[in-house]
């Protein structure tokens, strides 16, 4: 069962020989200076330190289950030589905070998506992350929303329900295109599968563009070939985003950060 955060708990932990990050002649004022300042910013109750004769770094530390965690994970950032919180240490569940870990869990939350500027008439796309998906136009230099997910367009890909028959070509979300297999006008796009056109040579067919929007065929041009189909709405900044707290500076935060 996990401590209540301000629960008072007492916890010991090492660091061998082979992991001490100091281990020159003045290392015990260094350790000693670090455990102090540590000990003061985040309110622990006591520190014991010892170095054994094999060399590992002993530490007792008593204190709210919370500041100690904390007290660890920095002892363990500034005293080893990776830098990093030793796994056992961790909560269940929890890993390490280190820049790989960063990086995976940024991409996490990243996501790729589309934006229209209107007035200069440029589309890309840019992945973003999913609580602040805004990008600048760099043309006008103007910040914008994402298209809706459901309106984006591009090169998709299609797999006819009927006859199994799978074919690329432009797409949008909510317009059917006809498969010339089996003459199926209600093939849809498959979800995820709309993006940018990719460099490279194009694979020539006979088979006509035919989809919804421009009535299977009968339009001409299809009204889809528009650069910009969908314009993008230009972004308003309220300054309370969810990337405005996790972008504030900490005590902690600052000691992360100053490992990378």
């Amino acid at each position: 069962m996990a401590q209540p955060a301000n629960a008072e708990i007492e916890k010991a932990f090492y660091i061998a020989q082979e992991c001490k990050r100091y281990a020159d002649q003045p290392a015990g004022n260094k350790i000693r200076a670090i455990c102090r300042e540590i000990k003061i910013k985040h309110n622990i109750a006591n520190m014991e330190i010892q170095e054994r004769p094999n060399g590992t770094l002993y530490f007792l530390i008593r204190g709210q289950a919370n500041d100690v965690e904390i007290a660890i994970a920095l002892l363990q950032r500034r005293l080893t030589k990776e830098r990093r919180q030793a796994s056992a240490d961790l909560p269940e569940g929890v890993s390490a905070l280190t820049v790989e870990n960063l990086r995976r869990h940024d991409k996490e939350l990243a996501e790729r998506r589309q934006f229209g500027c209107a007035p200069c008439d440029s589309t890309w796309w840019k992945r973003v992350f999913q609580h602040k998906p805004v990008s600048r136009c760099n043309k006008c230099q103007v910040k914008y929303d994402p298209i809706p997910k459901d309106l984006e367009y591009g090169i998709g890909k299609f797999t006819c329900q009927h006859c199994g028959n799978t074919f690329t070509g432009w797409a949008q979300y909510n317009k059917p295109a006809d498969c010339h297999n089996c003459n199926n006008v209600q093939v849809f796009p498959t979800e995820g599968s709309i993006g940018p056109r990719q460099s490279g040579p194009r694979m020539r067919t006979r088979n006509v563009h035919s989809c919804g929007m421009c009535d299977y065929g009968r339009v001409h041009p299809c009204p889809g070939y528009k650069k910009v189909l969908v314009a993008s709405t230009p972004h308003i900044s309220t300054g309370s985003t969810v990337s405005t707290f996790l972008t504030q500076a900490s005590d902690l935060e600052a000691e992360y950060r100053d490992a990378t």
